[in-house]
This record gives C-alpha cells, structure tokens and sequence, in this order.
C-alpha cells in the first residue's frame, strides 16, 4: 500500500498520546490492519496491530526519547 494519510500525533496526557490517520490511497489487495511500533533508542517497547487508525500509547516514561512509526 501507499502511506497512510494525515497522520496525527497529540499528547493527551504528560505521559501518554494518541496517533491517528486515514486510510492510503492506494491499498493494492484486501483491506489489512494498521501497525504502530514504539522504540526507546533501539528496544521496541511497543507493538500494536489494530483493524483502524487509532492508537492510544500510554504509560510513556519521563525523560524518555521514543520513535513511533
């Protein structure tokens, strides 16, 4: 598929926050489930699979650096 589009990542808390997006354009077969990965430095802390492009990430440490892709 193509990228998701109009992703979004908000805080919702000072330890938590939500990442949304909408469908590609292109999809190229059946309809799948959107991934989100969660890395502090090189550890993956996260891995959520979901049917929509919804994600509530919370319990996030403080003073912490994480990727979300």
């Amino acid at each position: 598929p193509s990228q998701v589009q109009n992703m979004t990542v908000s805080r919702t808390s000072e330890n938590s926050i939500s990442v949304k997006c909408r469908a590609p354009r292109d999809l190229n077969g059946p309809n799948g489930h959107y991934r989100l990965e969660v890395e502090a430095g090189n550890t993956l802390v996260r891995n959520e699979s979901r049917e929509n492009c919804d994600f509530y990430v919370k319990d996030l440490q403080y003073l912490t650096d994480y990727s979300f892709k």
